[in-house]
């Protein structure tokens, strides 16, 4: 802009003061802008519910013990070579604030707070990408499943599954479901393996961990359909069976658990079965499962317990491979009656599930149908995150 042009609306006649009035009273458009812009973002902020379709491939989500942001796990594609992404979200608006790349696949996700460090879990290298949370900055990887060739010579890993951050003892454990299944543990402070667990059963996949018991929760299918680990030693302490199984084979397994989540005051764990769409609940002191609650669709998936409102709350994808046509949804539950409070229609498919510290605000991943002979595929189609708040 010429100081002539500008002087029309400003009519000062030294030139050498442009720039000044620049940055000052001849500002009328940018307030204007930025006031609309405020306003939108207050609309996204107030919303009781939010829903941001601006992702492609999007898995895990979890949330920052500030409360302020979400991270989110995403893939650009299954071809070995790709990259892997983490976005962090604003809390309420659901806006993305950063995008930070990592070099491996990105799925799984585990946060400590404390330590202020991400770890993502990149399922097909069966590794870790390790992340500082604050910055964005990778710090680098630790590879825990070793390489396997086929008969082609086609190189693999057993996957990485569930991550989950041992704030107290600065650890990592991770799950996979292999066939046996594993457990990782991790020293966070000098990021090396500390203990492989060799499960008896298959498809470990689920995973929770009792801080004041000091235990870790893994579930699975198989004829024990959880395992408590001592997470010291590396050792296998309980055992839980709903005697449905006769052996660890897939043509045997009866149920596969899929996700857990704790109640750590109440002792109860919540397992969601991905082969009968229920939730499992097991009393831990007993080693019984006391329990079987219907989601209400099939495809179920992800569980949380969300200790501030005694809720238990539980997706379920709505499509199989027997069904690949549904959509789904979320059900949340009385976590002592096991009522339904309120259920969430999502679609298409909704994937994982995350809390807020505060327990009153629910973020799900909702992934858009890949199949061409689903109703709803549309070309180019992205996947979703929705902010729900819980008051």
């Amino acid at each position: 802009m010429t100081v002539s042009s500008f002087s029309t609306k400003c009519p000062l006649q030294l030139g050498m003061l442009a720039a000044v009035l620049l940055l000052s009273g001849c500002q009328t458009a940018a307030p204007a802008h930025q006031a609309a812009a405020s306003g939108a973002q207050a609309v996204l902020a107030t919303a009781p519910q939010l829903r941001q379709d601006a992702f492609k491939g999007i898995y895990e989500i979890t949330s920052t013990a500030d409360g302020a942001s979400v991270f989110v796990a995403s893939i650009n594609g299954f071809d070995r070579q790709n990259a892997g992404f983490v976005h962090r979200l604003d809390a309420r608006t659901l806006q993305t604030v950063q995008t930070i790349q990592v070099p491996r696949r990105a799925f799984a996700l585990g946060l400590n707070n404390t330590t202020q460090t991400l770890y993502v879990g990149n399922t097909m290298e069966g590794s870790l990408s390790v992340v500082d949370a604050g910055s964005g900055i990778v710090k680098g990887v630790i590879q825990l499943a070793q390489p396997q060739k086929n008969d082609q010579g086609e190189e693999s890993f057993a996957h990485t599954r569930k991550v989950i951050a041992d704030e107290t003892h600065n650890r990592v454990f991770v799950t996979s479901p292999g066939q046996p299944g594993l457990v990782w543990i991790v020293d966070g402070a000098t990021n090396t393996l500390t203990h492989t667990i060799t499960s008896d059963g298959i498809w470990t996949a689920g995973a929770a961990y009792d801080p004041l018991g000091n235990r870790l929760y893994v579930s699975q299918g198989g004829v024990h359909e959880i395992l408590a680990i001592d997470p010291d030693s590396g050792k296998v302490v309980q055992a839980l069976s709903t005697g449905d199984s006769k052996a660890n084979t897939a043509e045997a397994s009866r149920h596969f658990f899929i996700n857990l989540a704790i109640d750590v005051k109440g002792q109860r764990l919540f397992a969601a079965d991905g082969n009968t769409n229920q939730l499992y609940v097991a009393d831990i002191a007993s080693g019984q499962f006391v329990r079987t609650v219907p989601v209400g669709g099939v495809g179920t998936l992800d569980v949380i317990y969300n200790a501030r409102r005694n809720e238990v709350v539980a997706s379920h994808r709505g499509a199989t491979h027997g069904q690949p046509d549904g959509t789904g949804g979320v059900t949340v539950f009385d976590g002592s009656t096991f009522a339904v409070k309120r259920r969430f229609e999502l679609p298409v498919h909704p994937n994982s599930l995350a809390l807020s510290p505060d327990g009153q605000t629910l973020y799900v991943t909702v992934k858009a149908p890949h199949g061409e002979q689903h109703a709803a595929f549309r070309k180019d189609g992205l996947d979703s995150v929705v902010r729900i708040d819980l008051r």
